[in-house]
């Protein structure tokens, strides 16, 4: 939509308020996700500049603030101002995280290559392999450091009662096979892994508030890549076999992502302290850290690494917001607090300017 479109500059009152503030705020979107001349992020103040100008731009049409919902409010409307509330929150994110990313799983991998398929390290590489695909929180797939036992998940009493946690379980799992057959949980052993085409995931507790959501995840053709649907069989199968040892282990109440303690002689829940600990001696690993003297980089690395991963490479190969949006579960733009100014973007910066230097003139 243009901002001199007919739609925009002509009809009752309320309605043009209401398609102009949807403009506006579509124009600060864009602006806040890097689609400036520049090809730079601008600061929110500097946008809501831009924004005041092609509001005075249309009043000069229409005699109305688009900004407001009514001529006699002092604040912005009920469109814009939430906008403008997340952006100034994009710039006040502290202590940001470092993203998990494909290097950093690549020596994950190896560790886990020469550890027991049962053993904490291999329940950890799947988990981060699930949380580079869907973008996981802390809760929906591991526990606080205080519930490491298989009895007592984190609770959460919004859920079903015969659910105590909210992370993900056996039982949120459902599978399709080539043949169409359908199965769900444990069931998917059933069939091997090449027979399984996609798999849905049921999120039960979101954060953004989208309780039962599912989302579809197809399997990889290259073997070798990452694959969410690779990923879950291998939690699942893992779950089957410490169910035979540690009879505990229920697949509709306990967390998918366990593992065998070999000294305690059962089967745990991952926590928050097993993440940060495994993925930060990656990060010392591949970018070649000491621990000690790099300890305040070092840190940077934590449970929230593999969400902002998980943003950081969608956004580098070119997902548009949108895509990023509905892959990662967002309902809003926080995620481009998220981004970073990675070599890949950089690239492509520097072609979409030599293609620019090629045209005759932009004006």
């Amino acid at each position: 939509m243009k901002w001199t479109d007919n739609l925009l500059l002509e009809g009752e009152e309320t309605a043009m308020r209401q398609r102009g503030q949807w403009q506006l705020a579509m124009y600060a979107i864009h602006l806040s996700a890097g689609h400036s001349i520049c090809c730079k992020q601008i600061k929110t103040n500097t946008i809501e500049q831009y924004i005041f100008s092609a509001a005075v731009f249309l009043a000069s049409f229409t005699g109305i603030d688009c900004r407001k919902d009514r001529a006699t409010d002092s604040q912005l409307g009920h469109i814009l101002a939430p906008i403008f509330r997340d952006l100034r929150k994009f710039e006040t994110v502290p202590d940001r995280r470092e993203p998990y990313d494909t290097s950093m799983h690549v020596r994950a991998r190896e560790q886990c290559a020469a550890a027991d398929p049962d053993s904490i390290i291999a329940a950890l590489t799947d988990g981060f392999e699930q949380g580079l695909c869907a973008g996981y929180r802390l809760s929906e797939w591991a526990q606080p450091d205080k519930h490491k036992e298989v009895t007592r998940p984190q609770l959460n009493h919004l859920v079903e009662p015969n659910i105590t946690t909210r992370a993900l379980v056996p039982a949120d799992i459902r599978a399709e096979t080539r043949s169409q057959i359908r199965i769900t949980g444990l069931d998917i052993l059933a069939y091997p892994l090449l027979s399984l085409t996609r798999v849905w995931v049921t999120f039960r507790t979101q954060k953004n508030g989208q309780n039962g959501e599912q989302k579809l995840f197809t399997r990889n053709p290259n073997s070798t890549g990452i694959c969410m649907v690779a990923s879950l069989y291998r939690a699942l199968d893992r779950f089957h076999r410490l169910r035979a040892k540690d009879r505990r282990l229920d697949p509709r109440r306990t967390p998918l992502s366990v593992f065998w303690d070999p000294h305690k002689n059962r089967a745990m829940l991952i926590t928050s302290s097993h993440i940060e600990s495994f993925m930060r001696y990656l990060a010392c690993l591949v970018y070649q850290l000491d621990p000690t003297l790099d300890y305040a980089d070092v840190q940077r690395w934590g449970t929230h690494s593999l969400r902002v991963g998980a943003c950081v490479a969608l956004h580098a190969m070119g997902f548009s917001p949108m895509d990023i949006q509905w892959l990662l579960r967002w309902r809003s733009m926080a995620f481009v607090s998220y981004l970073r100014n990675v070599a890949i973007l950089s690239t492509r910066q520097h072609e979409a300017l030599d293609r620019a230097m090629a045209m005759p003139h932009f004006i």
